[in-house]
C-alpha cells in the first residue's frame, strides 16, 4: 500500500474543516498563505488556556508506503473568534485554487 495524504484543517470548538492538496509543496504554499495572512494574531501555547477560544490551523502530511506510516503535523494556535474569518478565506482562496485562478 503506498499513497500520501496533504492537507490543511482548521478545528475549533469540535468543529473541524479539512481541504486536501496533490502535493506537500502546494499544500505548504498554500499554508504559509493563510499563516501571512493571519499573521500577528497567533497565541503562543503559553496564553491558550481554554481550548475552547482557540482555533488550530495545521498542514498534515500522512505518508504511507511499505515502511509503515509517517505523519507530520505543523500547527498555529489563533483566537477562537477568528473561525469564522478563517473559515472564508480557505474556502474562498482553495475554491480559487480549484478552479484554476
Amino acid at each position: 500500500m503506498s499513497g500520501n495524504i496533504y492537507s490543511i484543517e482548521l478545528l475549533h470548538q469540535g468543529k473541524y474543516d479539512s481541504w486536501e492538496f496533490s502535493s506537500d509543496s502546494e499544500r505548504d504554499q498554500f499554508y504559509e498563505r493563510v499563516k501571512k495572512h493571519f499573521a500577528g494574531k497567533e497565541l503562543n501555547e503559553e496564553s491558550a488556556t481554554d481550548d475552547a477560544q482557540i482555533v488550530q490551523l495545521s498542514a498534515t502530511s500522512l505518508e504511507m508506503d511499505k515502511a509503515g506510516v509517517e505523519q507530520k503535523i505543523p500547527y498555529v494556535w489563533y483566537e477562537g473568534d477568528l473561525f469564522e474569518e478563517m473559515l472564508g478565506f480557505i474556502n474562498g482562496h482553495y475554491a480559487e485554487k480549484e478552479n484554476g485562478k
